[in-house]
């Protein structure tokens, strides 16, 4: 198992806090690292920050395995 801590803002009516800690496979964990990391950031915040407006490359992911 793998943790995986995203951080940064997004905006929706105002800025909004991103300080999310995910616990997941090591194979998840690792797409958070590879050639397609915008993609995997913004599908996952997405999903626990549902119409907030994200760029990803302005979010910080640290990733323990």
């Amino acid at each position: 198992m793998a943790k995986v801590t995203l951080k940064g803002s997004g905006q929706l009516n105002g800025s909004v806090i991103i300080n999310k800690t995910i616990d997941m496979d090591d194979v998840q964990a690792r797409a958070f690292m590879g050639g397609k990391r915008n993609e995997v950031i913004s599908a996952t915040l997405q999903i626990h920050y549902p119409g907030v407006k994200i760029d990803p490359k302005n979010i910080g992911v640290n990733v323990i395995y």
